[in-house]
């Protein structure tokens, strides 16, 4: 399917338990102040092709299951808050200081991620676990010329999802389509135990 636009991301931070409680949702859709989705590429949905020999000719392609999937965001203003809970930085919430050093170790996460299909119907990717990371923060001095905010990169690394079910060995879900019963369906299979709106 060819997408057009990035209209939302919805990140659940898994707890202890392995589940994604409703207040572990960070929704990310434009909203004045609460960061805005501008990239995403999803890479690895291919397992390199392995050619197998015999009778002197190439026989047979092995090329099961998929390669190391990662996705690369690129996200506008994402409060420090959603920032330091996905890339698990220590927050002392008393003086408002967030550390990051050896004992930094980001949780598991899910991504859901909203757009639309040529024919404007909703078309949704869903990644069911990983992890978060965050190589460099940039600081650039001003000129005279309006400033024009620059999207942060944000790497997800994820794994098959090992939660019981019909997604078990999955690492990713697509679905393009307005019917609400199935966004509502795909949004739990996602994120587990958590209620997700609209």
């Amino acid at each position: 399917m060819t997408l057009v636009g990035f209209k939302k991301m919805t990140i659940g931070v898994f707890d202890e338990t392995g589940n994604i409680p409703a207040a572990n949702l960070i929704v990310i859709e434009g909203k004045q102040d609460e960061g805005a989705t501008v990239s995403a590429e999803i890479s690895g949905l291919s397992k390199e092709a392995s050619k197998v020999y015999g009778s002197n000719v190439p026989y047979y392609i092995s090329q099961k299951g998929t390669g190391d999937i990662s996705a690369n965001f690129g996200l506008l203003d994402l409060p420090d808050g959603a920032n330091d809970k996905i890339l698990g930085y220590k927050v002392d919430d008393t003086n408002g200081f967030s550390f990051l050093g050896e004992d930094t170790e980001p949780p598991y996460c899910a991504v859901l991620m909203e757009s639309e299909d040529l024919s404007g119907e909703t078309a949704m990717l869903g990644l069911f676990k990983g992890k978060f990371s965050r190589e460099s923060i940039n600081l650039n001095t001003t000129t005279n010329e309006a400033f024009e905010p620059e999207a942060e990169e944000y790497v997800f690394s994820a794994i098959a999802n090992d939660a019981e079910g019909e997604a078990k060995g999955q690492s990713l879900v697509k679905f393009s389509g307005d019917d609400e019963a199935k966004i509502t369906a795909l949004k739990a299979l996602v994120f587990p135990t958590a209620v997700v709106g609209g």
